[in-house]
């Protein structure tokens, strides 16, 4: 079966083409787009290596090799399967776009990635998180920016990009700019609007001409790095038992959300997950509480 690809263009040709896409066109983050342009040079630098010079000479076989190449060099199962997750995608945008007749990716086969379930904290802990003192500007601060994250399962990224503007209070919403700039609008929980009108209101009279909502001592935007050590602080101060990041809040919020309602769509549109896929990690999670209700609650089951 012949692979034709339209006119003359090299393979480098072809992958700055596919770049140009996900990054004007798709507009995937940054860090995404850096690790699908590294992914396809290193692919296209093993073809040329083995005298692959032409798109329409690729196999199947030439692909599956170059994954079991790099599976011999002891990469993560993980980091296969994001390697070849590159290539399919560059394949299928060649195939889209008629610059390829057959795909040769189609049935590469990777090795099956152990999923690692997120550390999640009970609802017990994430009060214990909660009880920070509201006393002092960075107390103040804290106390909203984590009744935040977990309230509206933020990314660290879209908790750290936040403006005043993000803001509704009245109206209990937050305008949020996701992967791949894709807007979104969460509902913000009634501790966390709280916490937020303390903060604003002591942080407008410091810094009122600054758009950042949450901000260090200095006026400035708050870093991802900062945010963690202030997580850090407090998780000590407090006494948790516990490793929590940025993330784990997200988890925690999604589980709970999972735990409660068992609507796996809502929970993906509400994360911003492109694919469910992605959400349907917290079915694993949310089964474990399942076989703690069940253990607890079955007649046959129950603990005395």
């Amino acid at each position: 079966m012949s692979m034709r690809v339209s006119g003359m263009k090299t393979l480098h040709d072809l992958v700055a083409l596919y770049l140009h896409y996900i990054n004007y066109e798709k507009r995937y983050s940054k860090k995404t787009y850096l690790n699908y342009k590294l992914d396809l040079e290193k692919f296209i630098s093993h073809l040329i290596k083995i005298k692959i010079n032409n798109i329409n000479s690729i196999t199947p076989d030439n692909i599956q090799q170059y994954i079991n190449s790099l599976n011999r060099q002891g990469l993560s199962s993980s980091s296969l399967s994001r390697k070849a997750s590159s290539v399919r995608s560059f394949f299928l945008f060649l195939t889209r776009k008629k610059l390829l007749t057959i795909n040769p990716s189609r049935n590469i086969l990777t090795p099956k990635i152990n999923n690692k379930l997120p550390n999640v904290l009970t609802v017990a802990e994430i009060n214990q998180l909660c009880s920070i003192p509201s006393l002092t500007y960075s107390s103040k601060r804290d106390l909203a920016m984590i009744e935040l994250m977990y309230s509206s399962g933020l990314r660290l990224s879209e908790t750290t990009s936040l403006n005043i503007k993000s803001l509704n209070i009245s109206d209990g919403i937050l305008s949020v700019v996701g992967k791949g700039n894709k807007q979104r609008y969460l509902p913000i929980g009634r501790h966390a609007i709280k916490a937020l009108k303390i903060w604003l209101d002591v942080r407008s009279t410091k810094y009122e001409n600054e758009n950042a909502l949450f901000l260090n001592k200095y006026g400035k935007r708050l870093s991802n790095r900062a945010v963690q050590q202030r997580i850090d602080y407090w998780v000590k101060h407090l006494g948790l038992n516990s490793k929590v990041s940025p993330h784990t809040l997200r988890h925690s919020c999604a589980t709970h959300l999972l735990e409660s309602s068992g609507d796996l769509r809502a929970v993906q549109e509400f994360l911003g997950h492109e694919d469910i896929s992605t959400t349907q990690i917290y079915t694993s999670i949310d089964f474990e509480h399942l076989k703690n209700i069940y253990k607890n609650t079955h007649p046959r089951e129950k603990i005395k």
